[in-house]
């Protein structure tokens, strides 16, 4: 495969092309082998059985036809539907694996040839079996032609047809391999020994090799074919780079229902609040991310990285994870580069329908919290109940101030009270929390895809669709920590997601390719809290309510091509894309009050309106050159650049209650209703409760981040043995943020430079690659993390306050992989890195006092850290029979870290702190699969298990606190597959097995636990 990669690049002229029209040809695969034997049928018309190549081919006419396939064995029959046009070749390509039902792809060409190309490959030996070099193996009639590496091998990459292959080298006699027939996307291996022109002579009886002309010599040659296979284990083997990657059957296979669960899968990657990535130890801040090779926007108000928890596994055709940088990648891709790549259009057309249930013990069918909801709550959509009311924001300044005065006095600033009475009435009195029945999982998806012939090109499509519901309860929660509340807390969430998706693509001449994707998702979280605890610090009852409701939607349209070029030196490609994305939040009405020792506090009640937009324009572009140096060795050269430009607005608003003297009387305890005896309309009428404005000035603000770069590499094959990927990016970064309601602490970060990396590649074997890499990368603050505004931790609702004199943070790596692959498909690999990082911005303990101090959290730059790690991952296959398969993969991560924290943060963490790991780092990780299919009764079954161990959750203040830390957990899931027939499986999970239960800690001291339960699913898909 790797010499196919280099040497495809050598093919030339796509102009001449013999391709024989209105036939039928068929080739039959078992697993990526030939199978012979297989008697073929074409309606009716027996054309014998398949031959060693496992191929056969008849005169085909136009209209409806039926090939039928029968098992040499058991005598069992296959058939396979299809149409052609007039003048229309038709290509089948038909692959059987034990136990799987067999997979069809039907390819249609014109008269006139079209789409489509096929390898042919192999070696060109002497009489001795010694490889021949530099042999000239060229397509007669023709200009593609390719010669045999120093090792005899050679690729040939060329549009389907027939052909005489001719194979000739100084001092040998030429051979001509006739007939050779090449069907789009497969491959022909021709292995060929020549016979000197000495051995030909001689045995022509002529001495000296006059030139009298001598009989013909029979030339040795093997012909076979094979099935290109394209996985997971080939993007990792093949890479330039460092690179893990799941593909579509792994994301079946584990059941992993959004692109956050599957990647916890990968050696080195965790997955934080089932959203957030962290790739050997660093954070989003470190990581890039790019959805079909462009930028997104995100909907996080804390932090840049896309949330991984909104893309649903159904629509994602892989995922790669890059880990060593290369110019070709964003300068921010320290601990890696997340490429995922949605579905494109099918091979031939599908229509499946899939809908699952699930059962969660602690919430189905069992009381959860809730509170008043509106009309379009099921679909995840808010339909005004809790709209911020009309004409509000006018009169307090945008939330920013509500004074209640006589306006005779200050027509400007005096709002009369019977004006502030109204806007206290707008408000919907919905305070109250109450239980309801908790309902199953559900889950209802559709997929639709064709492919089409447009002359002689082919264009397709496919539409996705997906509704997903959940339900996840707490129980009772506790909390036990001394320096804060101890008591416990029930918490219910109703998550709502939404996608739709579809993909057109236009593909035409010999291989370009016009693809459009466009997607829609929107996810929702329905989250009621209720705690009940004792503060240790402030010795205070309390009893803490939350209702909050949170829209996500994200929105993407992206147009990408791919163009190759035909020149006399080779092949010239350009890749391009461009794409518009547009993210939201809203967080409507979101509600919270505390009674202290039973009596509600004014100064804790609060309603908060928030709504985020970020818009980002993506534009980018590879051009790369394949030059051939001779003796095997070829270099491609690639230039690029890239330019993101992402705009957010961020509006927030926050008011609260005051009583007034006249609400001297209302009693404020537990026991009264808040709608009915508290906060009633008539007690805002009456003046008894007045409507108040939090909002400051920086609770809003726009902001936009402007990327440009530019990059070259020079990818070089150096024989067989040895590839060379070098090269440097220059990228340009800008963030500005602006405050509308207080311009003067507006603020800006320019910065760029010149990011270079090397890659070394090493193949001492077949078997076995060395890679190792140095590269230097960067990270930017994040927005909110320079900002002037005061934002809240949507987990934990602590104030959040930025820090604008955050610095960039600059980083050296260093890599080292030994990969040793047993096949295709099973290897083992042991992987070494270390990053320093100069300046690395954490997240750090508010230089203040009391509750200030305990609630919030800033950013700050430490002076440096160091990490270092090593990674071990594997699969292999224990056991394989006719009738089973069992397989073994897993990873284990040892990661290390040190901060060198700065003279303030010792001082507010503690000196004890300095040295102390980065934060959200695991020192441990590790996975394990065992999966076991059983194909006389095509059922598959998967044991999954993911283990982390403890990490930082916050920082603390004071030498005696230490840090808090999310303890270890140990996830054991399992998955279940049973394909009934050609149309209908049955799939089936448990996730959680052990219940683990989630628990942070505080000086070896459990703070909070509880238990999500476990999750159990069946579902079915049909395929038409």
């Amino acid at each position: 495969m790797k010499r196919l990669a280099v040497c495809a690049g050598f093919a030339l002229s796509f102009s001449s092309c013999p391709v024989l029209a209105a036939n039928l040809y068929l080739m039959v695969f078992f697993g990526d082998a030939p199978l012979s034997g297989a008697t073929v049928f074409l309606d009716e018309r027996n054309l014998g059985a398949t031959d060693d190549r496992g191929s056969s081919e008849a005169v085909l006419e136009s209209g409806d036809h039926v090939l039928t396939l029968v098992d040499r064995n058991d005598n069992t029959d296959f058939p396979i539907e299809f149409s052609s046009a007039p003048q229309e070749d038709v290509e089948i390509k038909v692959t059987f694996a034990t136990g799987d039902e067999p997979q069809v792809a039907i390819r249609k060409f014109g008269v006139e040839g079209g789409l489509g190309e096929g390898f042919i490959t192999g070696k060109i030996l002497d009489a001795s079996g010694a490889a021949v070099a530099g042999a000239t193996i060229a397509a007669a009639n023709s200009n593609y032609a390719v010669t045999s590496d120093e090792f005899g091998v050679y690729a040939l990459k060329i549009p389907r047809g027939e052909y005489a292959i001719n194979i000739s080298a100084p001092g040998y006699q030429t051979v001509s391999v006739p007939d050779v027939r090449v069907m789009a996307d497969i491959g022909v291996n021709a292995t060929v020994t020549l016979r000197s022109q000495g051995e030909t002579a001689a045995a022509a009886g002529v001495a000296g090799g006059a030139s009298t002309p001598s009989p013909p010599i029979e030339e040795v040659f093997v012909l076979g074919v094979f099935n290109p296979q394209e996985n997971a284990a080939s993007v990792e083997r093949y890479a330039v780079s460092i690179t893990n990657a799941i593909d579509a059957a792994q994301l079946e296979r584990f059941g992993d229902s959004d692109i956050g669960s599957a990647l916890n899968r990968v050696v080195g990657v965790a997955i934080v609040d089932r959203k957030y990535a962290t790739v050997r130890g660093l954070d989003g801040r470190y990581i890039s991310s790019t959805l079909n090779g462009l930028l997104m926007p995100s909907t996080d108000t804390q932090r840049r990285e896309v949330e991984l928890d909104l893309f649903p596994t159904v629509i994602v055709g892989g995922i790669d994870i890059q880990k060593s940088y290369t110019a070709d990648q964003l300068a921010t891709t320290t601990g890696g580069a997340i490429q995922i790549e949605t579905k494109g259009i099918p091979d031939e057309r599908i229509l499946q329908v899939s809908g699952s249930l699930g059962y969660n013990p602690g919430a189905t069918g069992t009381d959860i919290l809730s509170y008043a909801s509106s009309n379009g709550d099921w679909a995840g959509y808010d339909t005004g109940l809790r709209k911020l009311p009309n004409g509000v924001l006018d009169v307090t300044d945008g939330g920013r101030s509500l004074t209640v005065c006589d306006p005779a006095i200050d027509p400007v600033r005096c709002t009369s009270p019977a004006e502030a009475a109204q806007l206290g009435v707008k408000f919907q009195d919905d305070y109250k929390v109450g239980d309801k029945t908790g309902l199953p999982n559900t889950e209802v998806s559709m997929a639709y895809g064709d492919r089409l012939p447009a002359g002689e090109n082919e264009w397709g499509y496919y539409l996705a669709a997906d509704f997903d519901r959940k339900t996840v309860d707490r129980g009772n929660a506790e909390l036990t920590n001394p320096l804060g509340v101890e008591g416990n807390y029930k918490r219910s969430e109703e998550t709502t997601a939404i996608t739709g998706y579809g993909a057109v693509g236009y593909e035409y001449g010999d291989a370009n390719e016009l693809m459009s994707k466009t997607m829609y998702l929107h996810n929702t979280d329905d989250i009621t809290r209720v705690e009940t605890g004792v503060d240790q610090l402030e010795d205070n009852q309390t009893d803490v309510y939350l209702l909050d409701w949170i829209e996500r939607e994200f929105i993407s349209q992206s147009l990408t091509g791919h163009n190759e070029f035909d020149f006399d030196h080779g092949i010239h490609q350009l890749d391009w894309r461009g794409a518009y994305s547009e993210t939201r939040r809203d967080e409507p009405d979101r509600r919270t009050y505390t009674y202290f020792n039973d009596f509600l506090s004014s100064s804790a009640f609060e309603r908060r309106w928030s709504k985020l937009k970020e818009t980002s324009k993506d534009l980018g572009a590879d051009y790369a050159i394949d030059l051939d140096w001779g003796s095997n060795s070829a270099t491609q050269i690639k230039v690029g650049g890239m330019w993101s430009d992402k705009d957010r607005t961020f509006d927030q608003y926050r008011f609260g209650i005051d009583f007034t003297e006249f609400g001297s009387d209302i009693d404020l305890n537990i026991d009264q209703s808040l709608e009915d005896e508290i906060l009633p309309y008539n007690n805002f009428a009456i003046n008894k409760v007045l409507l108040t404005t939090n909002t400051t000035d920086t609770d809003s603000y726009n902001s936009q981040e402007e990327i440009k770069a530019g990059y070259l590499t020079a990818n070089t094959d150096f024989g067989e043995n040895w590839t060379l990927l070098a090269g440097a990016r220059f990228e340009k970064f800008n963030q500005k943020l602006q405050y509308p309601n207080d311009p003067r602490v507006n603020s800006e970060l320019d910065y760029d430079d010149w990011y270079p990396a090397v890659n070394l590649t090493w193949r001492p074997t077949e078997e076995i690659q060395v890679r190792a890499g140095y590269s230097q990368t960067v990270s930017y603050p994040g927005i909110i993390e320079r900002s002037e505004a005061q934002t809240y931790d949507d987990k934990t609702d602590e104030r959040v306050f930025g820090n604008p004199d955050l610095e960039v943070s600059t980083i050296d790596n260093s890599d080292l992989r030994l990969e040793y692959y047993f096949s295709d498909v099973e290897s083992v690999s042991l992987a070494y890195f270390y990053k320093s990082i100069d300046n690395p911005v954490e997240k750090a303990v508010v230089d203040a006092s009391g509750s200030a101090a305990r609630n919030s959290y800033t950013f700050i730059n430490q002076e440096s850290a160091d990490l270092w790690g090593i990674e071990i991952d594997g699969t292999k296959n224990v056991l394989e029979t006719d009738d089973y398969l069992v397989f073994v993969s897993g990873n284990v991560s040892y990661i290390d870290s040190s901060v060198d924290l700065t003279a303030r943060s010792k001082e507010l963490e503690g000196s004890s702190a300095d040295g102390r790991e980065l934060q959200g780092q695991s020192q441990w990780l590790s996975n394990l699969q065992v999966g076991m299919d059983h194909y006389p009764t095509e059922q598959k079954f998967t044991l999954l298990v993911n283990y982390f161990d403890k990490r930082i959750f916050r920082v603390a203040r004071g030498a005696n606190t230490g840090p808090k830390y999310e303890d270890s957990r140990v996830i054991v899931d399992f998955t279940y597959e049973k394909e009934w027939n050609e149309n209908l499986v049955l799939e089936g999970s448990i996730k959680n097995i052990l219940n683990s239960k989630v628990e942070y800690s505080q000086n070896d001291n459990t703070i909070e636990s509880y238990n999500v339960g476990r999750f159990f699913k069946v579902g079915v898909t049909y395929t038409f």
